[in-house]
């Protein structure tokens, strides 16, 4: 993420000057202030885009949740040979459906109905899976995507800063046997690793791979002590 740098100025040396405040006054270049400002303005446009279709995404699975409750209720109905408690059941689910059955429909036509009315926002026909609708919400927000891209990609960043410090932390303590040397090359080894992390795959931020070597590890001390 873009650092904001602040700086602070005698205010009566401002122009205009700054009177009645306090000795020194802390600014930011306008140009820092301006793409802020563009940034903020798109991230509340989104946002406002997100938060109905949160809430249009709440309606839809209430309306789901209905649907299936009333589809086992119909299909008890049916295993008992009540057609018309079952009729009835199936019709209150369709109560707030968001497409209207036509009345002369035959039943050769509804497979062909069905399909025209499974089709989502983007006119692609089937069922949207998760990683597709992740996929259109990301393109759909590309301020948010970005943002949350810089979010993350400051968070590795301070995390290798972190394990820095607390591996040279525990060395200066003496809990780590080794020399200054080698205690040195793998800090900044860590440190340097922030480089490289803005085109490392998500993979290489799991500790997946990490726990598969400790383990190896420790199975070789344990063969070692065996011996």
């Amino acid at each position: 993420m873009k650092e904001v740098k602040i700086y602070t100025i005698v205010s009566d040396q401002l122009s205009p000057p700054i009177t009645g405040e306090s000795f020194c006054t802390d600014m930011v270049r306008h140009s820092d202030y301006a793409d802020l400002e563009e940034k903020c303005a798109a991230l509340a446009a989104e946002n406002a885009y997100l938060l109905n279709g949160a809430a249009r995404e709440l309606n839809t699975s209430w309306m789901f949740h209905k649907t299936m409750l009333g589809a086992q209720a119909a299909l008890v109905c049916l295993s008992h040979g009540y057609q018309a408690a079952a009729r009835e059941w199936l019709e209150g689910t369709t109560d707030e459906a968001g497409a209207e059955i036509p009345d002369d429909i035959s039943v050769g036509e509804l497979h062909e109905w069905f399909d025209r009315q499974m089709v989502s926002n983007d006119g692609k026909s089937g069922f949207l899976t998760r990683s597709e609708a992740e996929e259109a919400i990301r393109k759909a927000c590309p301020a948010t995507d970005a943002f949350l891209a810089e979010v993350r990609a400051q968070a590795h960043k301070e995390g290798a800063h972190f394990v820095a410090n607390r591996m040279l932390a525990a060395w200066d303590a003496g809990f780590i046997d080794d020399t200054a040397k080698n205690a040195a090359g793998i800090a900044r080894m860590i440190l340097t690793s922030t480089e490289f992390m803005a085109e490392a795959p998500e993979g290489d931020f799991d500790r997946s791979f990490a726990d598969g070597v400790l383990n190896n590890i420790a199975a070789q001390l344990r063969k070692g002590a065996a011996q």
